[in-house]
């Protein structure tokens, strides 16, 4: 295949409004938010935002967010999907907190940058992020921000080096009831030396145990390949492709691919693909490291 890291240091723009944003507000706002996510909030700022998962008492995934300082409030973003249930998962536990919750996803575009600097621009708000492989920078603006010199990225181009890297997204990879660590998140949005927050008691027994079910891997897969799909081994079911991206070269009719395999598959790196009217397609996924 071509090489997949030709276009990771180029400067990008992407646009990836648009997004849930719920501005939080109040003087209880810090411990408030410190008891909900999986992130110690002490180290959001008004330059850099933090990565964060919010669980249930089973430590599973209600949400992913990033947030940031604005003022004297955080702004809080995550997928638009979750609009509604973000908002919802927060106000539940509402009950003695002087806090005030608003939602601004209407207000705000976002945008992330990588691989250049953020421009001085008292129009547009840039916080410190990493959502793809290297740090960039989340622009908030009340209109589409720009970047002089900077041309606008394709959002397949964004899906390109996720993909490539590993980094799981929402609707795919992340999705309700998923424990974090099954998904390679604990890295970054979890801090084990914070005071207590919902499902931190499952988190941490995981740590200790040092097992999960389930590890995000990278897979090199046929080109044709929709997910979400089941990948097997020896006719038993060992995993699952989630993200399908890449566009193959003129030599090679395979993606780049990215999902779950099983523990217990965790020594094996090919596998099988079933196809549409039932045949069994061997060694057609194959382990990228």
């Amino acid at each position: 295949m071509d090489d997949p890291h030709q276009d990771d240091s180029a400067p990008a723009l992407f646009n990836i409004s648009p997004r849930t944003i719920l501005r939080l507000s109040g003087p209880d706002r810090l411990r408030f938010l410190n008891g909900q996510v999986t992130q110690d909030i002490a180290l959001a700022c008004n330059d850099e935002a933090v990565y964060s998962c919010l669980l249930n008492a089973k430590g599973q995934l209600d949400a992913v967010c990033h947030i940031r300082e604005h003022g004297e409030s955080y702004l809080i973003d995550a997928p638009l999907e979750l609009r509604n249930d973000l908002q919802t998962r927060l106000e539940r536990y509402m009950i003695a907190d002087d806090v005030e919750l608003s939602d601004e996803s209407d207000d705000w575009s976002v945008s992330h940058l990588i691989n250049h600097d953020p421009p001085p621009d008292d129009h547009q708000l840039s916080w410190a992020t990493k959502r793809l492989a290297s740090a960039g920078f989340d622009l908030f603006s009340r209109s589409k921000p720009s970047v002089n010199g900077v041309e606008d990225a394709s959002l397949e181009l964004y899906e390109m080096i996720r993909t490539l890297h590993g980094i799981p997204a929402w609707g795919a990879e992340l999705t309700t009831g998923l424990l974090p660590p099954d998904a390679s998140l604990e890295s970054d949005t979890v801090s084990y030396d914070k005071g207590c927050y919902i499902g931190q008691e499952v988190i941490s027994r995981m740590k200790r145990a040092g097992k999960t079910n389930r590890h995000l891997v990278k897979f090199i897969v046929p080109s044709n390949t929709i997910p979400p799909c089941p990948i097997y081994h020896e006719g038993a079911k060992a995993g699952e492709i989630t993200t399908v991206n890449g566009n193959p070269s003129e030599r090679n009719s395979m993606s780049y691919g990215l999902g779950f395999r099983l523990r217990r598959f965790s020594e094996i790196d090919a596998f099988d693909l079933q196809a549409e009217q039932g045949a069994t397609l061997p060694g057609a996924v194959r382990i990228r490291s």
